[in-house]
């Protein structure tokens, strides 16, 4: 054992002393237009939309007029499905009434205490995409000079089952959320799930996507922690935990792979930390740009946390 605790304190010492500090060069960096759009089918979904921001130096600080700088606007953006294509209408918070602003944050999964931010969306408002299971749908963006590209589709849901309440071990109030589920085995299906805690915006779960490679055809029952703004500072004896006598919804999904690549990688950067952490570039399916295009159909879950 001893020889084994020599053998990983010398390897440490190599990498350490073979490490290079690494720093980013401002001059070098291209500016990228970022693209996050969805399109949804499931209970109380929101139209089709689309947000358009600019990637930001490495060295930058921000200030809201700073934030609400990085925000695109007047570009055209256009989703076709079969042969007709839509166009999305540019809509932003501060062209909203005041009492109405906080209901469209929330509506978009925005935390309204970003409201300091004159956020700009486009979005079908008119709600005349046909939003189906199956079908696919081609995103075009014209913006700045230039053209973006993608295209998803909207795969077939796959419900909840059922679901139940243990107690948490770490204090009598709390409780952990377990489903269950029944995965088809004639297609390969990619889930990601979102939680909402007395009517607050949904928010992912930390690792809030999986796919079916060792459960395909199975049904199988699964742990869901809640979800929440990762900003937001942990509690290790909370984390994850439902407050017994909340209410509570479930938001699950089917996604396509292009965009179970995308939150695979950007989870496991945002989740890889500290000194011997590697770097895992995201993925996208944004041509022209960097970002994510994706399609989700979902079912809804509410339920009141009580343990039986």
């Amino acid at each position: 054992m001893r020889y084994l605790n020599f053998i990983i304190i010398v390897f440490f010492i190599l990498i350490t002393s073979c490490e290079e500090e690494f720093v980013p060069d401002e001059a070098t960096s291209e500016e990228q237009i970022v693209v996050e759009g969805y399109i949804e089918d499931g209970p109380e979904a929101a139209p089709p939309y689309v947000f358009l921001t600019r990637t930001a130096s490495f060295f930058s600080e921000f200030s809201p007029n700073q934030l609400e700088g990085l925000f695109i606007s007047g570009a055209e953006v256009f989703v076709k499905t079969g042969e007709t294509e839509f166009q999305l209408t540019e809509l932003c918070l501060a062209d909203l009434p005041a009492e109405l602003q906080e209901t469209a944050a929330e509506f978009l999964g925005f935390n309204p205490d970003s409201l300091a931010v004159n956020i700009c969306v486009y979005i079908d408002l008119s709600f005349e995409i046909p939003v189906e299971q199956g079908r696919q749908y081609d995103l075009r963006i014209e913006a700045e000079g230039k053209t973006l590209t993608a295209t998803t589709l909207i795969p077939p849901v796959v419900p909840m089952d059922s679901c139940y309440f243990t107690t948490a071990p770490s204090a009598d109030s709390l409780a952990e959320l377990r489903c269950f589920i029944s995965d088809p085995s004639a297609q390969t299906d990619y889930y990601r799930y979102f939680t909402s805690v007395e009517d607050q915006p949904f928010y992912p779960g930390f690792n809030s996507i999986i796919d079916d490679a060792f459960f395909n055809g199975l049904s199988f029952e699964f742990p869901v922690p809640r979800g929440q703004l990762r900003t937001q500072e942990l509690d290790p004896a909370t984390f994850g935990y439902f407050v017994k006598g909340d209410s509570i919804r479930v938001k699950f999904g089917n996604i396509d792979q292009a965009q179970y690549d995308f939150w695979n990688t950007l989870e496991y950067n945002a989740q890889s930390q500290g000194p011997f952490a590697s770097y895992t570039r995201v993925a996208s399916n944004i041509e022209g740009g960097i970002g994510i295009w994706g399609g989700i159909s979902y079912t809804l879950k509410g339920m009141r946390v009580e343990v039986r």
